[in-house]
């Protein structure tokens, strides 16, 4: 990938060589097999998440996992504004009634050391692009949880419950509303599933979820 993305845009070159368009489940964006086309995945038709449908910008692959290691661990915050707006013109055609984008917020101690949320930057690009509300006031992280890289799905599901709450404006605001959670990376789904839930419980009309990337499944969906 070029170097374009230092002066706060990535080149369309780089996006089409880059940006792969694959098959994804609708339900959780996983990618499917080579000729299947907004088919449920297994995993789904096991046990659907809380929300309704998912959307992913890109794989969680080079050159793409690199570029969004740097907005979220090395203080790259230019690159919000590509990225966001890159996830932005993913979720378009899918956006159906969705008026209210909601970041997946960090814990008091992560975002002291982190001196921002970068879920948030993009969801500010992402309604900015799109002429969508994007608010960061309205859910909490009440419990600082450890990294969930190294736990298996179950686990990570166990790790993360009631780590959330809606704040007294998110109760007054959500109910009836249709919100996209916006999040820089998927990989089991945990976290957002578990969020997800918290905003149903909160009287969300519906929720979907878009994240930047999403970490392939290993040989494919069957």
């Amino acid at each position: 990938m070029c170097n374009a993305w230092q002066a706060e845009s990535i080149c369309q070159a780089c996006v089409s060589d880059w940006r792969h368009i694959r098959p994804r489940c609708p339900r959780c964006a996983i990618d499917l097999r080579a000729g299947l086309c907004d088919v449920v995945c297994s995993l789904c038709e096991d046990q659907s998440p809380e929300f309704v449908r998912a959307v992913a910008a890109v794989d969680f692959v080079a050159p793409w996992s690199p570029l969004i290691s740097k907005l979220k661990f090395n203080g790259a915050t230019h690159l919000a504004k590509p990225l966001g707006q890159l996830l932005a013109k993913s979720a378009a055609p899918r956006l159906g009634s969705v008026n209210l984008l909601i970041p997946v917020p960090l814990s008091r101690q992560r975002l002291i050391e982190r001196g921002y949320n970068q879920s948030w930057l993009l969801a500010q690009q992402a309604g900015q692009y799109l002429g969508l509300e994007a608010r960061h006031d309205l859910l909490q992280r009440v419990r600082h949880t450890s990294r969930l890289m190294t736990l298996s799905a179950q686990e990570r599901g166990q790790h993360i419950k009631d780590a959330f709450s809606v704040t007294a404006i998110g109760a007054r605001t959500i109910e009836g509303r249709d919100v996209a959670l916006v999040d820089d990376v998927m990989t089991t789904g945990a976290t957002l599933n578990e969020v997800a839930s918290t905003l149903n419980e909160a009287g969300a009309r519906s929720v979907s979820v878009w994240v930047l990337a999403r970490t392939p499944m290993a040989g494919g969906q069957p």
